[in-house]
């Protein structure tokens, strides 16, 4: 039997939780009988647990990631994003809950994840690009910046989109790590990076 929701806060988003059963295991039936929840929202499961979250995954923010993270395939980088990037994380430490999930990340020159990896050490990654463009995700990846810069990624990205426009464009403001933080170094529009 399901045991009950207990509402839990997390970077300003409400997540409400529930248990496995002892056993790991949890049967399609008793999948089934899961609320409906609304557009946007989804059912994941993270370090053992079952949480409803919310996955605003929209074609602008789809498009804007991938489109930054070319511009670094095309600089000869290994690059992962969207799906893998989501089911995965990378461990903040060690292999736990509190993992960080990045939109994209940028591989160290020359490594090569195996095709069989599902999360990613800080030390093999050259680069995080987090996409915004409401305020409260703008302030997830503040909190993202002091935590990466404690990893010690060499390069953070957070592309802006403007909410209340149609432009599909975003702008990029670029960090670079000096010493223990981070400094911004640069910022552009999305489609001024050229790819060569």
């Amino acid at each position: 039997m399901f045991q009950s929701y207990r509402p839990v806060r997390r970077k300003e988003s409400v997540i409400r939780q529930l248990d496995l059963p002892s056993t790991g295991v949890r049967t399609r039936a008793e999948f089934d009988t899961l609320p409906t929840v609304p557009r946007g929202w989804a059912w994941e499961l993270r370090s053992g647990r079952l949480e409803l979250s919310l996955m605003p995954v929209t074609f602008w923010y789809s498009r804007i990631v991938f489109q930054v993270l070319d511009f670094w395939r095309e600089h000869g980088y290994e690059i992962a994003g969207d799906q893998y990037v989501a089911d995965s994380g990378f461990a903040r430490g060690e292999i736990g809950r509190h993992n960080f999930v990045a939109d994209g990340v940028v591989f160290q020159p020359g490594h090569r994840p195996d095709k069989h990896s599902t999360v990613h050490a800080p030390a093999h990654l050259f680069a995080v690009v987090e996409a915004v463009w409401q305020p409260d995700q703008v302030r997830e990846a503040i909190d993202k910046l002091r935590v990466y810069s404690m990893l010690g990624i060499p390069h953070f990205w957070i592309v802006r989109g403007d909410h209340d426009s149609d432009d599909l464009d975003g702008f990029v403001s670029m960090y670079e790590l000096v010493g223990e933080e981070y400094k911004l170094t640069g910022s552009r529009l999305v489609s001024e990076l050229s790819p060569n």
